[in-house]
């Protein structure tokens, strides 16, 4: 029931927000679409994503501050669940995919996790570390120009 509602409201602001459009002239109609995409899929689910590209995402409040996150621009972040079951990530922007994988990946490693497998295939690189309480997925996306690197964390079962 819950997840109807959440799928309904984000259909009425989508369609809000196209029926609106036209009326506020001299705004810029794409802008506004994109801001009621974003605002929409924030609200239903609580990630925060940047679909206009303005840099308007901040790091989750709870992430583990033991874990390093790369330097540069998020595109998103999500914290779902609670507590120990709490999974976190997070996407950030990259010019250079490869060089941003092994950053994440030193700053894990000087930060004492270890790792449980990598792997460089088609010119994506993925890897899994931890540290006996976090467990940390790190990825590589290219799409286009388009790279990002995505970091996933959960909590390891005691």
């Amino acid at each position: 029931m819950i997840e109807k509602r959440r799928v309904a409201v984000v259909a009425l602001a989508l369609g809000l927000g196209l029926l609106i459009t036209p009326a506020l002239a001299g705004c810029n109609p794409a802008q506004i679409a994109q801001d009621a995409v974003e605002n929409a899929v924030e609200d239903a689910t609580g990630v925060q994503v940047d679909a206009n590209g303005d840099g308007n995402v901040s790091m989750p409040d709870d992430w583990p501050a033991e874990i390093p996150v790369i330097s540069g621009t998020l595109s998103m972040s999500s914290a779902l669940g609670s507590g120990a079951d709490t999974v976190w990530s997070v996407a950030v922007k990259t010019s250079d995919a490869q060089a941003a994988y092994n950053d994440a990946t030193g700053k894990l490693k000087g930060a004492g996790y270890t790792s449980d497998f990598e792997s460089n295939a088609d010119g994506m690189s993925t890897g899994m570390f931890s540290n006996g309480k976090y467990s940390v997925g790190v990825t590589t996306s290219t799409d286009g120009s388009d790279q990002t690197l995505v970091y996933v964390v959960s909590v390891i079962p005691q």
